[in-house]
């Protein structure tokens, strides 16, 4: 069964797209950064990214690369939701940070997003020596942010790129049902909110099973993954997303860290502040982990 695109939910799409571009990021306290903006080639046309940078760093050496991803519902376009996390890892972390604005509906469905970041990754490599970053990088993100970082560790994986860790935060992986089985609250929108994504980005439902668009049906995931945290909030119902990849990690005895947050959805946006700090700093505290 397939579900034809309707144009009164492409309106919606786009409604709720446009109020996405008009809101900035949270105001948490960080070290001082250098900001940039580039523009990347993709297989679709030119995107644009925002490249975070501590000004105490060694000019004369390289440094590793962490590409944050934003979430939003692949709808949303808010880039800057994301700039208190680019921000912290940039002044923590000692990487630099680049930043995806990334495509999304209505104007572009499955797979234009995961394959435009994935794209960004193969540009990093070649462009390491102008922007002064080396192999190493990890990448990360929440929600849907969480997943297009997924989806860049599988085609990765697939094209012999190796990968240094993903941070996952409030992971969302499974496109093809809306009503989780959970002895979770949920959000009074919740379900609806999560069959109006998937119908704005993968209407047509069979494929919403393919292991891009929904990775938790990617069977060779685990042996795809570099290290990986997950961070999922105790209060989200949408938190077994992230417990069956962590459970799937743990049989295959593959390097990962799962933590729960007193959280919802996408904690390190609308969580507490005393939540988000302590979650971005078990971020940054992995990442330069990977590094010693």
């Amino acid at each position: 069964m397939t579900i034809a695109r309707r144009p009164d939910r492409w309106i919606l799409a786009w409604l709720a797209q446009t109020a996405t571009r008009m809101t900035g990021g949270i105001a948490d306290p960080s070290g001082p950064t250098l900001t940039s903006q580039v523009t990347i080639p993709t297989r679709y046309g030119q995107m644009s990214a925002l490249i975070y940078d501590s000004p105490e760093r060694d000019r004369g050496r390289t440094r590793p690369l962490h590409i944050q991803i934003h979430g939003g519902g692949l709808i949303g376009r808010g880039i800057r939701e994301d700039e208190h996390v680019c921000r912290f890892h940039a002044a923590e972390t000692g990487c630099t940070v680049l930043s995806l604005h990334y495509h999304a509906a209505p104007q572009v469905t499955f797979p234009v997003a995961e394959h435009e970041c994935f794209d960004a990754l193969r540009w990093a490599l070649d462009s390491a020596d102008v922007h002064g970053w080396d192999g190493r990088i990890t990448v990360g993100g929440g929600s849907t942010g969480a997943k297009l970082a997924v989806n860049v560790a599988q085609q990765a994986y697939d094209h012999g790129i190796p990968l240094a860790g993903v941070v996952l935060s409030s992971p969302l992986l499974d496109l093809t049902h809306n009503d989780r089985e959970t002895d979770r609250e949920k959000p009074r929108w919740g379900p609806r909110l999560l069959e109006f994504i998937a119908d704005a980005y993968v209407p047509d439902t069979l494929t919403r099973f393919q292991p891009l668009a929904s990775p938790s049906f990617d069977l060779a995931l685990v042996k795809k993954l570099p290290p990986a945290l997950i961070q999922v909030g105790s209060e989200d119902w949408l938190a077994g997303d992230g417990e069956d990849l962590a459970a799937r990690l743990v049989r295959a005895h593959k390097p990962h860290t799962l933590t729960h947050y007193p959280a919802g959805h996408h904690l390190t946006v609308r969580g507490e502040a005393d939540v988000r700090a302590e979650a971005l700093t078990e971020q940054s505290r992995f990442i330069t982990g990977l590094y010693r």
